[in-house]
């Protein structure tokens, strides 16, 4: 094809794949419930927050960019290409989500999908390019934390470019400088983005590495050792520079802070930490790429093994700290990806069978996938045939019984003054302070912050100076059992009216999500120094080192 040509079919497959994205994620919002917290409204919150900030001052906006960068754990950089959205189509969830879809997902899924396809086919041209395209649009990993409101899909499209790049000069042997500085540039852009991606990085420098070594030793091939050696320097060297010139204040943080520790409360065991992945595809799925691995091994395709390879150490390397979410394993599923195509190109190319019959085979699988996954009567109407979608579900987000915590946010509202606080002490997506100001943000001068992850967090005394609470029975957490006892303890005493519990009356009594029941109560006297010295001898019995405030 010509280059006009060539463009033509890109610009076609671009929008085409655009317009079906936005279109899901339409129908996808659509179904939620405008009640967002945590993660999946903190970038959304932020878009809205850096869209007006540039419409107000641009060069103020650019100061701050600058500083987020440098020192912010979640910078705003990544928000940088969605602006025009903002400025477009205003700051609706739509728009947000529509952003990320158009400038990360979309190129992502078209980049990955035709390296997988142009590495796994055995004959040019092929008729499963179709295929691969449907399978890498409908690859569930991508659309779970994009759905969610979580731009962390940027990361894949900066790490996708740095193994095309490491590929492609065979692991820096050939053209090394220049292969070197790209590699470099998209390992740093990936960790300036979102600085977990840190684990990713190391996890494909480690494979490119083993496997460079290993290719240069088997043709005892000194020259291309020069050359990978140049390649790794400048790349280095590369991604030195530009953390220390731009980041120098969070590298710092970061070389001084113990993440296992801080992390500690989000890990469980290894077994555990494997079946929430495994989880994040459907059983089929799991035996397409396990089936594309073994024709990758049969066939050579060594770009699939690799990118199999880059996979398992990012998951070793990630959860030696905490257990990945759903963003988390993005540059997991991102790299397992070609061991699927090779599957697919496999199965198209089957002979005697007519393209279109395995493609639309293709298609359904992974339609199904997809509309069991993010769509509650797709779940439910596949549910006979539960294999074809993941088991963890990423589900519209919705609340039963909403006129409750209305009436609770109108209650809280009706009784405060301009100085009282309130606290929560639940978090989880049944109860927590940042549902009920994401439901209402006037709620958010009136926080009296908690504590929420032991690790983390310790136990916030202040807490226990606001002047309403709202407790739970059963208690909500979002983590493993004993990682929030700085909630669940305090909650446990209010309810039953022991120990610091005594200095409070219940109120009023609310049905919330999932049979939950909400509480609350109002400080009738301060809580004493006896009962706060109670409070803490029972955390202590877990974490000795947390001492009594004084009081």
């Amino acid at each position: 094809m010509t280059k006009n040509k060539i463009f033509g079919f890109w610009t076609g497959t671009y929008l085409c794949t655009l317009l079906l994205g936005i279109a899901l994620s339409a129908a996808y919002i659509n179904l939620e419930e405008s009640v967002y917290y945590w993660d999946f409204a903190a970038y959304f919150n932020m878009f809205n927050q850096q869209g007006a900030l540039l419409v107000e001052s641009p060069f103020e906006w650019l100061t701050q960019l600058g500083t987020s960068i440098a020192t912010e754990d979640y910078g705003v950089a990544i928000l940088v290409p969605l602006m025009p959205f903002h400025l477009v189509f205003g700051g609706s969830r739509l728009s947000f989500v529509a952003g990320i879809v158009a400038v990360y997902l979309v190129p992502a899924i078209l980049l990955i999908g035709r390296i997988s396809y142009q590495e796994a086919v055995s004959e040019a041209p092929s008729r499963s390019w179709i295929a691969v395209w449907i399978a890498a649009f409908l690859y569930t990993p991508f659309w779970a934390p994009t759905l969610r409101g979580m731009p962390d899909v940027a990361g894949c499209l900066a790490l996708t470019a740095a193994t095309y790049f490491l590929w492609k000069s065979r692991f820096l042997t050939r053209e090394p400088v220049i292969s070197g500085i790209s590699v470099g540039a998209c390992l740093w852009l990936a960790f300036m983005l979102r600085r977990w991606y840190a684990y990713a990085d190391i996890g494909i420098t480690v494979s490119a590495a083993f496997l460079g070594l290993l290719q240069i030793a088997r043709g005892r091939d000194l020259p291309a050792f020069r050359n990978a050696a140049l390649g790794g320097a400048c790349a280095i060297f590369l991604i030195a520079a530009t953390a220390l010139n731009f980041q120098l204040p969070l590298i710092a943080k970061i070389l001084q802070t113990s993440y296992a520790d801080l992390y500690s409360g989000y890990k469980t065991t290894f077994v555990t930490q494997l079946g929430d992945v495994g989880s994040r595809l459907s059983y089929l799925n799991w035996a397409l790429i396990l089936v594309g691995l073994y024709i990758s091994v049969v066939r050579r395709n060594r770009f699939a093994l690799f990118c199999a390879m880059a996979s398992v150490l990012t998951f070793l390397a990630f959860t030696r700290t905490q257990d990945p979410e759903r963003h988390h394993s993005l540059p997991m599923f991102l790299w397992l990806f070609p061991a699927y195509a090779q599957a697919i190109v496999s199965i198209v190319a089957v002979p005697g069978l007519k393209s279109r019959w395995p493609t639309t085979a293709i298609a359904i699988v992974a339609g199904f996938a997809f509309l069991g996954a993010f769509f509650p009567t797709g779940r439910q109407v596949l549910s006979p045939v539960g294999f074809v979608f993941a088991r963890e579900a990423t589900l519209p987000l919705r609340l039963d019984n909403l006129p409750e915590y209305r009436r609770l946010i109108d209650d809280l509202v009706a009784r405060m003054g301009p100085e009282d606080r309130f606290s929560v002490f639940a978090s989880g997506p049944v109860m927590s302070d940042a549902l009920l100001f994401g439901m209402k943000r006037d709620l958010v001068a009136h926080v009296g912050w908690i504590c929420q992850v032991d690790s983390r967090d310790r136990f916030r005394p202040d807490a226990l100076k606001s002047r309403y609470v709202v407790v739970t029975d059963r208690p909500v957490t979002h983590l493993q059992p004993g990682a929030q006892i700085c909630v669940t303890i305090p909650n446990q005493y209010i309810l039953e009216g022991k120990g610091i519990g005594a200095a409070y009356r219940r109120l009023a009594q609310y049905r919330l999500s999932g049979g939950v029941a909400g509480y609350l109560y109002e400080q009738v006297r301060p809580v004493s120094k006896a009962e706060v010295d109670a409070l803490y001898v029972e955390f202590r019995k877990k974490y000795p080192d947390w001492t009594a405030p004084e009081w």
